[in-house]
């Protein structure tokens, strides 16, 4: 890593043990050094936070004039150093002020901290960049104070997270009976009153519930019921079909069909008592269709019937 991301890191408090020892070695080297580096932390404690719009050379002629009021006698020395250890001055601001668009976000208070859905999927994008796409009827809720300090939220219903990695300020997630906490990964959660399911795509993360704590890694799923903790296998193609928009069904019978159905639209679909559906099987695919798309064209390839009562779909005929 170049020596200016890791002045920058640091600036944010973000750098590892292997780059702080690679600044260590480089202030080192010289005591001007040592001096540039606490000068870029006093222009970095200037309040950035009323910036709309940014002009780097402007910036860096306050940036100046801020050097010769702290240091008058030195000051060519100083702006010296800096272009010359880490870069020139109007590139090391359009550097700071790269790397710091997410503090600036949390220091002017202008993030959401509330998304809700009813009839259709939503794509929440958090302050820190981590992308949470949310299914219908789901809310989800940051209650930390500081999401730049405590990326702390809360969800009810069912939502994919793509977290963005930041060690030093762990991720967690308050569910209806657990809690999960997380560097930097990918997983699914539907959480209800009574049912809970966590599936690890990829990294690992911790659930808690009550005094016990769960280590998932990629293609972990467990359900909670109640408070009891299964782990088991992920069988299922579609269990992700919500999120991408594509339903499988390749010679599944109907009962296992609409119950991909139900899951997938999350909608309230069943079979009318009287309907035989033994030895009857489907196959294909839906992608992106809504859910009256899907069913008008099920009517078309299995002469399906159905009609809606209230919230609900009851399938009076179908025919494999």
């Amino acid at each position: 890593m170049s020596l200016e991301n890791i002045i920058s890191k640091y600036l944010l408090n973000k750098t590892d043990h292997l780059e702080l020892e690679q600044l260590k070695a480089w202030q080192a080297e010289a005591q001007d050094n040592v001096q540039a580096l606490e000068d870029m932390q006093k222009i970095f404690s200037l309040d950035m936070s009323g910036y709309k719009s940014y002009n780097t050379q402007d910036a860096w002629g306050k940036i100046e004039s801020q050097l010769s009021e702290d240091e008058p006698e030195s000051s060519e020395t100083k702006v010296f150093q800096l272009k010359r250890w880490v870069m020139s001055g109007a590139a090391i601001i359009a550097l700071l002020l790269a790397t710091t668009f997410v503090w600036q976000k949390y220091t002017v208070d202008s993030y959401d901290t509330h998304y809700a859905t009813t009839n259709t999927k939503q794509s929440a994008n958090l302050p820190d960049q981590s992308i949470v796409t949310l299914d219908k009827g789901t809310t989800l809720d940051i209650i930390s104070d500081d999401f730049g300090k405590d990326r702390a939220l809360s969800l009810s219903g069912r939502a994919f997270f793509d977290v963005a990695k930041d060690k030093q300020h762990p991720f967690t997630v308050s569910l209806h009976q657990g809690k999960i906490t997380v560097l930097g990964t990918q997983f699914s959660i539907n959480t209800t009153d009574k049912v809970e399911e966590i599936y690890v795509t990829e990294g690992h993360v911790r659930y808690d519930i009550a005094d016990r704590s769960f280590d998932l890694r990629a293609g972990d799923f467990i359900k909670v019921l109640d408070g009891d903790v299964i782990k088991v296998a992920m069988n299922d193609v579609n269990y992700l079909s919500w999120k991408n928009g594509k339903l499988i069904l390749n010679d599944v019978n109907v009962s296992t069909a609409i119950k991909n159905l139900s899951n997938h639209y999350k909608a309230n679909i069943s079979l009318s008592a009287d309907v035989d559906v033994t030895n009857c099987k489907i196959s294909t695919t839906l992608d992106q269709e809504t859910l009256d798309e899907a069913l008008e064209e099920l009517a078309i390839l299995f002469s399906l019937e159905y009609k809606k009562v209230g919230d609900q779909i009851i399938i009076s005929q179908i025919n494999c």
